[in-house]
């Protein structure tokens, strides 16, 4: 039995819900957390301002209210700060009376599954030694600032350095502590554990033909962040294969 308990510990304060809220989301554009955020608000296709974070200064965040917490995603939700990807999608669903199409279940059906623990737990943790399994393979995963415009050339070259450095030596640091002798084999069992347990005979891990819940978009959402990666390739080979049929179908339902 997969424990979810983590999810419903937050504290949760209830947007307003007489509008479309206003957000803006500080973020990493590879961090599984931040992707599964994103998953979410495309989900309920609420729109968003996205604050791309330099991972070696995070100057970004020095403008927020509560200038203590040094981690990505916060979101600014109608000038209230939130801090995670749980306490942001908690914050958000907290909201009952806000009628969106796609809300098919109720707060309680849509956070319960057990899979949103295992995406947090479980999947997203394997990824990072395995996008930085090697120093060109982490350097490669950084690849992605030259995409942002708010920083200069510069700036891009150093956080591709750097942050691929650091994030190597953090990965070597998350497979001692987790215990994972081979990435790739922890990452495969993974998803062969989510594939064989949670899409058995089901579209969707909430065992509804049409509708994801919340375990879905975390796994979606963690997947998301390895898109455009060699890693995509490898473990979602467009192949016709159940997980892949169904990362399709999430892509879809989130348009993202």
């Amino acid at each position: 039995m997969i424990n979810n308990s983590r999810f419903f510990a937050s504290h949760v304060v209830s947007p307003p819900s007489s509008h479309p809220p206003s957000i803006t989301l500080y973020q990493y554009a590879i961090c599984p957390f931040c992707c599964k955020t994103k998953a979410f608000l495309g989900y309920l296709s609420l729109t968003y301002e996205q604050v791309e974070v330099n991972p070696l200064t995070k100057k970004e965040l020095n403008q927020l209210n509560d200038k203590s917490y040094r981690k990505v995603p916060v979101a600014i939700i109608d000038g209230v700060q939130v801090n995670g990807s749980d306490e942001i999608i908690q914050y958000l669903l907290s909201s009952s009376q806000r009628e969106n199409k796609n809300l098919i279940l109720s707060k309680e059906e849509f956070i319960s599954s057990p899979w949103v623990a295992f995406a947090n737990d479980q999947l997203a943790p394997i990824l990072y030694p395995n996008l930085c399994s090697t120093l060109s393979n982490s350097y490669r995963a950084f690849g992605y600032v030259h995409n942002v415009s708010d920083f200069s050339i510069p700036q891009r070259y150093l956080i591709q350095s750097l942050g691929s450095l650091a994030m190597y030596f953090a990965a070597s640091k998350i497979k001692k502590k987790k215990g994972i002798l081979n990435e790739r084999e922890a990452l495969h069992n993974a998803l062969s554990k989510f594939e064989n347990e949670g899409l058995v005979q089901n579209e969707f891990s909430s065992g509804k033909k049409d509708t994801p819940d919340l375990g879905d978009i975390a796994m979606y959402g963690v997947l998301k962040s390895v898109e455009g990666l060699p890693l995509q390739n490898e473990i979602l080979p467009n192949d016709g294969s159940t997980i892949n049929l169904w990362y399709d179908r999430m892509r879809a339902k989130t348009s993202y």
